[in-house]
């Protein structure tokens, strides 16, 4: 039997043991990285190119994870298909439940997943046929049953989110922006709808008043504020080839979607009065040397802490490295003022980020960059993370490749506009386009992660 000053100095090495480990959990960032190709040859025999994927995870089941990307047509007899996983990104099959809106309808285009808060599916839409529409197709009956298109709205570019925080005043309510190209000045604009999707209400949201607008992206606040980012497109002159000059705006509706004006009318400036450069290209590589990209609405994506009001911006910036470099700015004023951090090491040149906050903080941003010193043009996908609000970054590459031999990978669109990225609770979750495994022919598949990533309170981690 063991005395008390034993037990006393046992539980006091236990103690220390728990803290080293609590240390070692937080530096490591509490979770290891799991990385996943989601197709096969029996989900994916046309070996589709699987571009511009979105990703959503079912607040009610956090083990229901669903992906939308180009993965199939839908046709009058049968839906295009969304990824779905029951148990994290295990395990994948493909469900064909976007119906085709209309008749003669032809899609899916653009397109963006997202739960709703009592866990039903919600999908953004692109059509083609009788000109530019969208439609927020909402879940209706089983979880596998095809979806319900609502009315059609919008134009180019749609996205999608939903309030689902309990004590919001606007909960339930259903945000898709897009950009207006039928205006002489496009538009950035967001249609709202509280009866998910059957109904749209189309709002101006950004300032076109002198620019043209681009790169819409939505966002919203744990007390039911919405924010967009979107940027202001202000020349070339003094850009070097391959950029334009200018603003990312930050605009807040306090109104469920009605009003955008909460940061004034055109919003707020991220980076300040002065205009930066940022990409617009067809030509995101180089040509030279194998396959390329364009990036012209691929530079830009907001978050928001769930708990606290904190407002996150990811964005592209040329800087005196001479690459265009990924910036985070933060606001912790609701948007009302920012202060920006590089994300990037400033040796290669980036571009696509999204943005992602888990619950206790922790930031996510997505990206890829690209190496053209050797004889083929290397592209890289990233995932780097932040503990401290933005303000240092620990960086981990997802995936390698020169996509020159690659049938499916097509020059000016080998992802698209943009990947996906989301956050719920403690764990990260992302899906990019990327090169294949386990395929007998090499090609572009989505590709699934996640991570679990918490500060010094790795208890929490463990256990959430």
């Amino acid at each position: 039997m063991q005395s008390p000053v034993t037990r006393s100095a046992d539980r006091r090495r236990a103690a220390y043991s728990y803290l080293l480990l609590g240390a070692l959990l937080a530096v490591s960032g509490c979770g290891k990285l799991y990385v996943q190709d989601i197709a096969s040859d029996a989900l994916d025999p046309s070996n589709l190119a699987d571009t511009e994927p979105s990703i959503a995870v079912n607040p009610r089941n956090p083990d229901e994870v669903a992906i939308v990307a180009f993965s199939e047509n839908w046709t009058a007899t049968k839906g295009a298909p969304v990824w779905k996983s029951p148990d994290r990104g295990v395990t994948w099959r493909k469900v064909p439940q976007i119906v085709q809106p209309g008749p003669g309808v032809f899609g899916p285009g653009d397109q963006k997943i997202d739960f709703d808060g009592d866990g039903k599916l919600l999908v953004a839409e692109l059509g083609l046929g009788g000109g530019v529409h969208d439609y927020v197709y909402r879940q209706t009956g089983l979880p596998d049953a095809p979806l319900t298109p609502g009315a059609a709205y919008g134009n180019d570019q749609p996205h999608l989110t939903v309030d689902k925080y309990p004590s919001s005043p606007h909960r339930a309510t259903v945000y898709s922006p897009w950009l207006d190209f039928t205006l002489s000045l496009e538009r950035s604009t967001v249609s709202w709808s509280t009866d998910e999707g059957a109904t749209e209400h189309d709002v101006g949201a950004g300032d076109n008043s002198s620019f043209r607008n681009r790169t819409t992206r939505i966002a919203v606040a744990h007390d039911g504020s919405a924010y967009v980012v979107y940027k202001t497109r202000e020349g070339t002159a003094g850009a070097p080839p391959n950029f334009e000059n200018a603003h990312f705006r930050v605009n807040r509706s306090d109104d469920g979607g009605v009003t955008w004006t909460g940061l004034s009318a055109a919003g707020v400036p991220v980076n300040g009065p002065s205009p930066v450069q940022t990409w617009f290209t067809n030509t995101f590589g180089n040509p030279s040397k194998g396959k390329f990209a364009r990036a012209r609405s691929s530079d830009a994506w907001i978050a928001t802490h769930p708990r606290r009001d904190e407002v996150y911006v990811a964005h592209v910036q040329l800087d005196a490295s001479g690459f265009g470099q990924i910036y985070v700015a933060r606001s912790n004023d609701r948007g009302n003022t920012w202060t920006a951090h590089r994300v990037t090491d400033g040796t290669h040149h980036s571009a696509y980020p999204e943005i992602a906050v888990t619950r206790h903080g922790v930031v996510g941003v997505l990206y890829i960059d690209y190496d053209d010193s050797g004889a083929a043009t290397i592209f890289t996908h990233h995932f780097a993370r932040s503990f401290d609000g933005g303000v240092t970054w620990h960086d981990t590459v997802l995936q390698s490749m020169d996509p020159t031999p690659i049938g499916n990978a097509s020059s000016g669109f080998l992802w698209g506009d943009y990947e996906g990225l989301t956050a719920l609770h403690n764990t990260f979750y992302g899906v990019f386009t990327g090169a294949s495994s386990g395929r007998s022919v090499q090609q572009l598949d989505p590709i699934f992660f996640r991570q679990k990533s918490c500060r010094w309170w790795w208890l929490w981690c463990w256990f959430d």
